[in-house]
């Protein structure tokens, strides 16, 4: 009996693969085992984990983060094991497969593209003992040559079978990845998922199905990997009313096209309970240019438009994208793109930086845009003739602090301030980047009180600091300035003995000795006097006049 192994290095502990699932669900008579790792594992432990497998065949699914580990980890297993049948699939060898086995002689085999009907036929074929000839979309060694059969028409999602389980109980604390489409109508200069702009849907039904599936389990997280979830509105708008109708306890997170967003679309997604749908939206840029030369349609107008009217049901969580180091966006360019889309005030605003992908048409256009970049996975840009590497430098230090002090979401009044008072958000990063660098302070940890003293320090405003202060009572991670004064907390014992106090201010603490009434409450000078958060309900009060 031939035995087959499903691998790969996952980003993260948190996420699981799906290209295994689909796999294993579509080769299911074969018995494949599926075994999954991290890149931040122990390497020495990975080898001797697959190693310990005593696998026939082991099938590496590969991305731009792990393909460097992938080579080393399964050249070490082809040394303690010749016979060992190694394969190799995803994006991230398709493009340059020949090249590939060249350079890494214990490579067998590489699937191209989409890859459940290639491996199923080349694991039929190495039990069987049969020729690879005629199998579709693999590279392969034959003797002493590298042969590359053509690629094979894509299949139907239909035709795959559901690649979860009740085995899907196991894995708490997951993220559970989901496709109901394959493909994109778009065309993207960066992406790889729209070369042919074909969109193969999954029955709407099944679809139904397999996400009450999800919701009966409790699953606390389903991403779909839909690439552009709202391609088709209608159907769209279809599992979004029946997510919100049958949904209790799990979340659901969709990569959008902003500009699709119709009156319809949020006359349904009004209804959803708070939290159980989350949006991420692609603007990329505002540079009108730049959208172009990357070949996309947008009108940034409207998509802020349709994304204010979401953020105002204020039940759906929307996380926005912008790429750094685009055709035609320089330094001052991606600022303003930068201040356009936080005017928008998104709960969360990633900052990527452009990865020149294998296959990707911008690759292609290196020479065109004078793209310098990192030989080596994930190939990320250096420098091209808008924008110097330098300049990059400096847009990550401000990614940096972007993401502590904004999508962080523990400094939300402190930012609302500083963009209320400041023409340019993206100058208010920048001047806090600046003093990081000075400071070196992106060497060393930095605690959160840090952060917040920080601030208080950079902007010198009365009003500021109370905006800062408030953001330090209302985060139960940060420590507050009244627990390094013990006269302080006295007197905030002394306000809670007091049972007129109680009841006038926390009535539903009433009866409760103050000490247990204290551990739910967090003191602080504000504004001149004396706040209380109550942790429970969110809620800040003044108690000046009674403490």
């Amino acid at each position: 009996m031939m035995k087959f192994l499903l691998t790969t290095l996952n980003a993260k502990y948190i996420h699981l693969n799906l290209a295994l699932r689909s796999i294993s669900a579509f080769c299911r008579n074969l018995s494949p085992e599926i075994c999954e790792y991290t890149i931040n594992d122990n390497i020495d432990n990975i080898i001797a984990s697959l190693h310990s497998k005593k696998s026939d065949v082991i099938a590496f699914s590969c991305y731009i983060w792990n393909i460097e580990k992938v080579l080393y980890i399964s050249q070490c297993l082809k040394k303690v094991n010749p016979n060992l049948i190694i394969i190799l699939g995803g994006h991230e060898v398709s493009h340059d497969s020949k090249e590939i086995l060249k350079e890494n002689p214990w490579i067998d085999f590489i699937i191209r593209g989409e890859g459940e009907k290639p491996c199923y036929e080349l694991f039929e074929a190495l039990y069987n003992r049969r020729f690879v000839d005629k199998i579709p979309s693999i590279t392969y060694r034959e003797e002493d040559k590298i042969l590359e059969n053509p690629l094979g028409e894509a299949g139907s999602l239909n035709d795959y079978p559901f690649a979860y389980d009740e085995s899907i109980r196991d894995f708490k604390g997951k993220i559970i990845y989901y496709e109901s489409s394959r493909g994109c109508p778009y065309c993207c200069s960066y992406c790889l998922s729209g070369d042919s702009r074909r969109v193969d849907y999954l029955d709407l039904d099944r679809v139904k199905k397999e996400l009450l599936f999800f919701i009966e389990n409790e699953v606390p997280l389903v991403k779909f990997v839909d690439r552009t979830f709202n391609a088709d509105k209608k159907r769209a708008n279809e599992i979004w009313k029946f997510i919100i109708e049958n949904s209790r306890k799990t979340k659901f997170h969709f990569e959008l096209a902003g500009s699709l967003i119709d009156d319809k679309a949020i006359e349904i997604l009004k209804n959803a309970p708070e939290g159980i749908i989350q949006f991420e939206i692609g603007v990329q840029s505002t540079n009108e240019n730049t959208i172009s030369a990357i070949g996309r349609s947008i009108e940034f107008e409207d998509v802020k438009e349709n994304v204010e009217k979401i953020l105002a049901l204020g039940n759906i969580h929307i996380h926005l994208d912008l790429i750094a180091g685009l055709p035609y966006e320089n330094y001052e360019s991606f600022g303003k793109s930068f201040d356009d889309v936080v005017s928008i005030r998104p709960h969360v605003l990633q900052l990527g930086f452009l990865k020149l992908l294998k296959g990707s048409r911008i690759r292609e256009q290196e020479n065109i845009f004078g793209y310098r970049y990192k030989e080596k996975a994930p190939y990320e840009i250096m420098e091209n003739n808008y924008i110097s590497f330098d300049e990059i430098i400096r847009l990550k230090h401000i990614e940096e602090v972007f993401e502590r002090y904004y999508n962080s979401g523990d400094f939300s009044r402190s930012m609302d301030y500083l963009f209320s008072h400041n023409e340019s958000p993206f100058r208010v990063f920048e001047f806090i980047a600046d003093y990081f660098v000075k400071n070196n302070l992106f060497e060393i940890p930095v605690s959160l009180e840090k952060h917040y003293e920080i601030l208080e320090e950079l902007f010198r405003d009365k009003e500021f600091s109370d905006c800062v202060r408030t953001d330090r009572l209302t985060n139960r991670k940060a420590k507050l300035s009244y627990e390094n004064e013990p006269e302080f907390k006295n007197r905030c014992f002394e306000f809670l003995k007091n049972e007129k106090n109680v009841e006038k201010y926390l009535p539903d603490y009433k009866g409760l000795p103050p000490r247990k009434i204290y551990t739910k409450l967090r003191f602080e000078k504000l504004f001149g006097g004396v706040y209380l958060y109550e942790t429970k309900t969110n809620n800040i009060k003044e108690i000046s006049e009674d403490f």
